[in-house]
């Protein structure tokens, strides 16, 4: 299912396992999908989107990925995609969803303002697929969706993972202790904005770890009352309305007998009855055939008539309309054994709610709303019929539960705010102004990016060191990879042609093994500036980037920012020593770098620049990325304290000592600066 290996070495054994199993059942998997669309077309479109194979935006690497399963999760993030979008650029998020119904709830509540694409499924070759074409800076789950292939991996590629609105059923947590070996490795590394104090409790038993641990409340208590007519559409005046919502097969059964009875004592009264799924909209009109009630289906256009007995709504995004204008809501998946909807949605508009045992999903939820008095719990048709015969005859009692209802969903309002304050630390301090646009543009086989506040266009033509005849040799020590300083559109940059090194070099000078551009050296190095100049890290600014496919291989340049009046080290050692506070400003350098995981594979002597003002810089990021864990960051030091040692054997003079060490350890050790 995929072209990488399964890197058994890099994860637990019962891991180990869990890739085996999910690889094993990823073709029956795909093949529901296909038996499923027969009836829901939407699963049959964008396979290959749950294979990895999403769209490559350039525009959207370094997005904040937010992933919602399904119309209930779509509708509970709303709010904190709103307050997130009034902080971060719309082109920098993207929300997957994995049923076609939250991609249609998506399209209809944001339209094209919000990137969709299908979620992977949970197997080793989708999910590296996917991550490498979007590249995200901070995944964030609603909800439930716990997914430990995606976690491994983004754990892996340093990439923090946050769950909101985070509920947790007993039976649940149950599942998780019983597969515990899977997801051991995971908890610690998980930030939680539990919507409940029992949710973070089972949470923290799993593993997460306290500080990581929030109760903000429930998201969906933000949701904004819908804009609705003042009064029902002309054919409904006069008629009592009661909304059946989200309903399953065994709510339908309660309710059509239910309803049979109560109809002689409620002529006035019409059902307004809402299946949960659109593939179950034709076997509804069945069983209201059978049922001998005089039905019409809100996608025929028929008209409602007095003798109209329930009218089964058929369409998509209606529900919230239908609320305002109600004389008693039920909230279906409650009366089934399905674990109850969401009963956020008609209270926001002061509705209270009837509901059946079945609550698991959200059980402290349902449970505030019967202390409260917000609504009431049946447990089959013959307790239904009675509770709205009573409901629709005491209206002063009905109106008692309404206020409770208002007063329960204004208590929590605020969830969004809270769980904004949480998730800011996970991709701030970043600069949201700072994050640069890409285009993409294709010169013959070439494909090229480029940052359109930095440069106008980019050709072939940008990339020939022959056509920048007023450019300059930039030293770089090694003699591999060297730069070109150059002028272009006003503006000092920097051009760099990817180079072997070591014996391939002797096989090829300067091609490489023919990847797809968003995979390439340039585009990668390019990606990761891209990355650390939103957080505002000591990196030159990238321009622009060109893969050239050369047979069974490619070519790669970069073109990256020029820093005005800056040396590398060795330069500046050949002409004197650096004083200790040089050597500080150097050693913070590399410790912003190292505190935001940022790995530098080649972190010697020619890569790190000061400038006249002292300010120190890193440059030439091939092959460096972003990497879990610490272990690593002594040896990166060690590195490039080798290449001072080599350095003093080669060039002559150069005023270095063993001395000029310990300030730029203690430059590293020290907290580095606030951002601002």
């Amino acid at each position: 299912m995929g072209r990488r290996t399964l890197a058994l070495s890099a994860v637990s054994l019962p891991h180990r396992a869990y890739r085996l199993l999910s690889r094993a059942l990823a073709i029956p998997l795909l093949g529901w999908l296909w038996w499923r669309g027969r009836r829901e077309p939407g699963y049959r479109q964008n396979l290959r989107q749950r294979l990895g194979f999403i769209p490559i935006d350039p525009e959207q690497f370094g997005c904040i990925w937010l992933h919602a399963a399904s119309v209930g999760e779509v509708q509970a993030m709303q709010p904190l995609l709103q307050a997130l979008l009034e902080e971060w650029p719309s082109h920098a998020v993207t929300v997957s969803t994995q049923t076609p119904t939250g991609a249609r709830a998506l399209q209809a509540h944001w339209g094209d303002r919000i990137r969709h694409v299908y979620a992977p499924i949970d197997t080793s070759g989708a999910v590296s697929r996917f991550l490498d074409r979007l590249q995200p800076r901070l995944l964030i789950l609603v909800e439930r969706e716990l997914w430990p292939e995606w976690l491994q991996q983004c754990r892996a590629r340093g990439v923090p993972v946050a769950l909101v609105n985070a509920r947790l059923s007993e039976r649940s947590a149950r599942s998780y202790q019983r597969w515990r070996g899977v997801m051991q490795a995971v908890w610690p590394s998980l930030t939680i904005a539990a919507a409940d104090a029992a949710s973070a409790a089972r949470l923290h038993a799993l593993g997460v770890p306290a500080h990581r641990l929030h109760e903000t409340g429930n998201l969906k208590f933000d949701v904004a009352a819908p804009v609705v007519q003042a009064t029902p559409p002309m054919a409904l005046q006069g008629r009592t309305l009661v909304v059946a919502a989200s309903t399953h097969e065994g709510d339908e059964t309660a309710w059509l007998a239910a309803w049979a009875e109560l109809w002689p004592t409620q002529p006035d009264g019409l059902l307004v009855l809402v299946p949960r799924h659109p593939q179950r909209f034709d076997d509804v009109a069945s069983r209201l055939q059978g049922s001998g009630l005089a039905h019409v289906r809100r996608s025929s256009g028929q008209p409602v008539t007095p003798a109209t007995q329930v009218l089964l709504v058929d369409t998509m995004g209606e529900l919230m309309q239908w609320y305002p204008h109600a004389a008693l809501c039920f909230v279906g998946g409650t009366l089934a054994p399905v674990g109850g909807h969401n009963p956020l949605e008609p209270m926001s508009v002061g509705q209270p709610v009837l509901f059946g045992p079945h609550t698991h999903n959200a059980a402290p939820l349902f449970d505030e709303i019967l202390q409260t008095g917000a609504g009431e719990c049946v447990n089959d048709a013959r307790e239904l019929a009675d509770a709205v015969q009573r409901w629709l005859t005491q209206p002063a009692a009905w109106q008692q539960r309404a206020e409770a209802a208002r007063a329960l969903i204004a208590r929590h309002r605020g969830a969004s705010a809270r769980t904004l304050a949480i998730l800011q630390p996970l991709w701030h301090p970043a600069g949201t102004g700072n994050i640069a646009h890409v285009r993409t543009v294709r010169d013959g086989s070439r494909t090229c990016w480029f940052n359109p506040d930095h440069i106008h266009s980019v050709s072939a033509r940008s990339f020939d060191p022959t056509a920048h005849a007023s450019g300059m040799a930039l030293a770089t020590g090694s003699g591999r990879g060297q730069a070109l300083r150059i002028e272009q559109d006003g503006r000092g940059h920097v051009l760099r042609h990817y180079r072997r090194g070591g014996l391939m070099a002797r096989l090829s000078d300067d091609r490489f093994w023919r990847q797809a551009p968003h995979d390439s050296r340039a585009m990668r190095e390019f990606t990761l500036l891209r990355l650390m100049r939103s957080w505002r890290l000591p990196v030159p600014e990238p321009v622009a980037a060109s893969h050239l496919p050369r047979g069974l291989f490619y070519e790669a340049d970069i073109l990256v920012g020029l820093i005005p009046g800056t040396s590398n080290v060795v330069q500046w050692l050949q002409r004197r020593a650096l004083a200790p506070a040089e050597w500080q400003a150097l050693g913070h350098a590399i410790r912003r770098l190292h505190d935001r995981q940022v790995f530098h594979a080649d972190l010697n002597a020619h890569n790190l620049l000061l400038d006249a003002a002292g300010q120190a810089w890193v440059v030439d990021f091939d092959k460096c990325a972003v990497r879990q864990g610490d272990e690593w960051k002594p040896r990166n030091l060690e590195r490039l304290l080798r290449s001072l040692r080599k350095e003093a054997g080669r060039v002559n003079p150069y005023h270095w000592t063993e001395a000029d060490w310990a300030p730029l350890l203690a430059g590293y050790q020290e907290a580095p600066p606030a951002t601002p």
